[in-house]
């Protein structure tokens, strides 16, 4: 449970990481990621609270299989869409010398 929580706060801060580094093509691939982080802290949740309860037990596991599959997918979707703003971005002119 430990590596989920880890993945969860990678995911939560590379929103802040790409802010802090001046890269914000668009938000929303980032935002995706971050909400990937809530989903693995979801599935995390999921792992550690219904265990202590028997006849909750099922739906813990049900529950923290569904957060993660969301979370993996969220990660996904947001790095090819990052992936894809980086391939098509525009030239804006910084380097260019004008004398």
């Amino acid at each position: 449970m430990f590596e989920t929580v880890a993945l969860a706060i990678a995911c939560l801060s590379a929103p802040l990481f790409a802010k802090l580094a001046g890269y914000e093509i668009r938000k929303k691939p980032f935002d995706m990621v971050g909400v990937a982080g809530l989903f693995f802290l979801l599935g995390a949740a999921f792992t550690l609270g219904p265990s202590k309860v028997d006849f909750l037990e099922n739906i813990g596991k049900t529950g923290s299989i569904v957060s993660h599959v969301l979370g993996w997918l969220l990660v996904i979707v947001g790095a090819f869409r990052s992936a894809l703003d980086v391939l098509l971005e525009k030239e804006d002119g910084y380097g260019k010398h004008d004398n």
